[in-house]
């Protein structure tokens, strides 16, 4: 068997040469400019070239079969070729990596559907009423807290209560909504 390293292409290509993942690996770093300018040519961007010529060398070194290639560059240059047209194919249903943010942005979120949005409704249902339940000073101690951000102490100073009994009241709301809601 000859040294990967000193595997050529005949210039006419007729000669035969065994494909052997040492070959490959050696042929394609041997000719790796010539086909990247292939693949940019094809894409018209490098960006994909190193990730395309990694393909072909795994695609090559997979094959099982212990054929023999009449013209080993071209077979090579069919592989990237065909890998470019995949790629190709990939990126016209996918979103442009190079898409700003605010494109991206203006992309609508995907509304859930009718029973998502049931349910969604069932469950404010269910904490309004567990709200409703709850004594005058707790409701608000839990609504300040949690829907407007206000403190223990800013609380305690609206309803002339210690920041204790705060506490207890954000403890008492939060213990209520999540029965209510297991047992929803």
């Amino acid at each position: 068997m000859s040294d990967p390293a000193n595997t050529s292409i005949p210039p006419n290509g007729n000669e035969q040469t065994e494909l052997t993942a040492e070959h490959v690996a050696a042929f394609i770093d041997k000719h790796r400019d010539e086909l990247s300018r292939f693949i940019v040519r094809k894409l018209g961007s490098e960006d994909m070239s190193s990730d395309i010529l990694q393909d072909a060398y795994l695609r090559l070194s997979r094959q099982q079969t212990q054929e023999i290639i009449d013209n080993p560059r071209a077979f090579l240059f069919r592989i990237v070729g065909n890998l470019v047209i995949d790629y190709q194919r990939l990126g016209s249903n996918r979103l442009k990596q190079d898409t700003d943010d605010e494109t991206f942005n203006a992309i609508p979120e995907p509304s859930p559907g009718p029973e998502k949005q049931y349910q969604h409704n069932q469950r404010l249902q269910a904490i309004h009423h567990a709200l409703a339940e709850l004594s005058e000073d707790c409701r608000l101690a839990f609504y300040w807290n949690r829907v407007e951000g206000l403190s223990h102490v800013q609380i305690a100073a609206r309803l002339r209560i210690s920041e204790s009994m705060v506490a207890k009241h954000l403890a008492r709301a939060m213990r209520h909504c999540r029965d209510k809601l297991k047992q929803h």
